[in-house]
């Protein structure tokens, strides 16, 4: 008797899955949090590299940086940032995630990783390089696909739109 093997799955449809669940996730934390997504994602980026800049954000967002102070005037407003300015330069400003922040996270987040937990913990270490090989390419065709539509002419996108 033939063995079946299984149908690969399709890693485009897997990749738009897990984009669209990345995305829900993230929008459902903002909302318990009381954000909107950018300013979640600004928050996340701060508490991951404490005493980060303003300027620092304003080029990993690659928003203004009228917007980064607008949305960190916020941050701190509901307790989630503390900036602190530079002893010998006042002008200078570091941003750190506050207590509040972290509680909040650590409440949200448990599902999050308890159900990730369990899926790694099914795997192999050869799976589980594998999945680590893919979420890198992955990772790394998102920021170059990123970079190149930031880079490109707005225009190009409406080339042969409505025709």
């Amino acid at each position: 008797m033939e063995e079946r093997r299984a149908t690969p799955p399709d890693g485009a449809a897997l990749g738009q899955q897990l984009s669209l669940w990345v995305v829900l996730y993230h929008e459902t934390v903002a909302a318990r949090l009381g954000l909107n997504a950018t300013e979640n994602k600004v928050l996340g980026l701060i508490g991951r590299e404490p005493g980060v800049s303003p300027t620092r954000l304003a080029e990993e967002t690659r928003l203004s940086h009228a917007a980064i102070t607008k949305i960190t005037q916020r941050l701190v407003q509901l307790g989630y940032v503390a900036r602190e300015r530079d002893a010998t330069d006042g002008r200078r400003v570091s941003l750190t995630s506050t207590a509040r922040h972290r509680e909040a996270m650590s409440g949200l987040m448990t599902p999050l990783l308890d159900g990730m937990a369990k899926v790694t913990g099914e795997l192999t270490e050869a799976e589980l390089g594998t999945v680590a090989r893919w979420l890198s390419g992955t990772i790394a065709a998102l920021r170059d696909a990123t970079t190149a539509l930031a880079e490109a002419d707005p225009d190009d996108a409406l080339d042969g739109a409505g025709d």
